[in-house]
C-alpha cells in the first residue's frame, strides 16, 4: 500500500504541512516511498519525493524522513546479500538530494521498526519477505542494514542525526508461574533486542530512540489485549522509565495516537503521562502524532479517522481536541527543551 498516494499527499503536501505549522508542529516525519524512486541499482528517480520535499519547506516545517519503511524496489530482495549496502547507497542518495533542494533533513530513520517489521516479515509471513520461523535472521539482516547505512552517511559528511524508530510494548504473563513469568520477560526484551543489537556494535550509531507506542501494544503472552483498567496494565511513564534504565539515550515517541473517537482521550492520557515521567526527570525529545491524518486501512482499506487532519475525499479538516492535545503536548516539550 502506497499511503501517500491514497492520502493525495503526494499532491497536497504543502497544505497538509501548512496546517501542521499553524496548530504549532514545525517538525514532521516523511517517508522517501524507494519503491517509486530507485529505478534500477543506483538509478534514482525523484520526481515522487520533490513535491513531498518542497511542501514541508515551502511550509516552513522541518522532517525527519524514513528511508526506509519497509517498502523496497521492485525486484530487490531484503534477504539479499548485498541489501545492506543498497539501502546504504539509497540512504546518501536521499540525503544529497536534499542538501540540493535546499532542505537538510532534521533527522534520518534508516529502517523502520525493525523488530515489528522481522516479526511481520521473518516470523508470521504477513509482510515481505514472507518468511515463517524466520524473524531473529530478518532482524539481524534488518540491523545490517541500519549499520551500513549509519557508516555510508557519515563516510560521506552527512550529520544529520540518526533516529532508530521501534515499538514500545508490554507484556503480561498467562499466570504467576516461574515459567509464564519469565517468557513474558523474554518477549518484552526481544522486542528492542534491535537496539541493543545496534548500540552494541556501535554507540554512535543512534542519536536518538525513537518509541512507537499505541492502545493496542499491550497485551497478555499468548492471549488478549490488555485494558487501560487493568491490574496488567503498566502505564507509559514507567514503560518510558524502563527504556531509559536499559538505553541511556535521548529519547521520543516516534508514533502514538488513537483512531476516532477514542483519539482525544489518549492524547490526554500521553499528556498525563508525560507530565508523571517529568517528575521521574525523564525527559522526551517530541512527541509524533501518528498517523496525522486519515488513511486507508492496511487490512480492508476502510476510511481510518485519525489524527491532526480529517479528510473527506481530498478535502482536509482540523480535529480541534487534536489541535488542543498537540498544543498541551507542545507546552510540556518546552519543559523538557528548557531542562538543566
Amino acid at each position: 500500500m502506497d499511503s501517500i498516494a491514497g492520502t493525495a499527499h503526494d499532491r497536497w503536501a504543502f497544505q497538509d504541512h501548512e496546517i501542521l505549522k499553524r496548530c504549532g508542529v514545525e517538525t514532521a516525519r516523511e517517508a522517501f516511498r524507494w519503491h517509486l524512486i530507485e529505478r534500477g541499482a543506483g538509478l534514482y528517480d525523484w520526481s515522487s519525493a520533490r513535491g513531498q520535499v518542497q511542501g514541508a519547506l515551502e511550509a516552513g516545517v522541518e522532517v525527519i524522513w524514513d528511508i526506509c519503511h519497509w517498502g523496497l524496489p521492485e525486484g530487490l530482495d531484503v534477504m539479499d546479500r548485498d541489501w545492506p549496502r543498497r539501502l546504504a547507497d539509497f540512504a546518501v542518495a536521499c540525503a544529497r538530494m536534499l542538501e540540493q533542494e535546499g532542505a537538510p533533513a532534521a533527522g534520518l530513520v534508516p529502517v523502520n521498526e525493525i523488530a515489528f517489521w522481522a516479526w511481520a516479515g521473518g516470523e508470521t509471513g504477513r509482510f515481505a519477505p514472507f518468511l515463517v520461523g524466520q524473524g531473529d535472521m530478518l532482524k539481524a539482516q534488518l540491523v545490517r542494514g541500519h549499520l551500513t547505512a549509519v557508516d555510508a552517511l557519515r563516510d560521506a559528511g552527512v550529520r544529520a542525526p540518526i533516529v532508530l524508530c521501534e515499538p514500545l510494548i508490554w507484556i503480561a504473563p498467562q499466570d504467576e508461574s516461574e515459567r509464564a513469568v519469565r517468557d513474558a520477560s523474554r518477549y518484552r526484551a526481544a522486542a528492542l533486542d534491535s537496539v541493543a543489537a545496534i548500540l552494541d556494535a556501535d554507540p554512535s550509531a543512534v542519536d536518538m530512540l525513537g518509541l512507537n507506542h499505541y492502545p493496542h501494544n499491550q497485551w497478555v503472552l499468548g492471549g488478549p489485549r490488555i485494558a487501560a483498567d487493568d491490574v496488567n496494565y503498566r502505564r507509559l511513564s514507567l514503560l518510558l522509565g524502563d527504556v531509559l534504565k536499559r538505553f541511556p539515550v535521548p529519547l521520543a515517541l516516534a508514533e502514538t495516537g488513537a483512531e476516532e473517537p477514542d483519539g482525544d482521550a489518549w492524547l490526554a492520557y500521553v499528556t498525563e503521562e508525560l507530565k508523571a515521567a517529568q517528575r521521574a526527570d525523564i525527559f522526551l525529545e517530541g512527541v509524533c502524532i501518528y498517523p496525522v491524518m486519515d488513511y486507508a486501512g492496511w487490512d480492508n482499506e476502510r476510511h481510518c479517522p485519525c489524527g491532526l487532519i480529517g479528510r473527506d475525499g481530498e478535502t482536509r479538516f482540523v480535529r480541534p481536541g487534536q489541535r488542543d492535545a498537540i498544543r498541551a503536548l507542545s507546552s510540556l516539550l518546552r519543559v523538557s527543551a528548557g531542562r538543566t
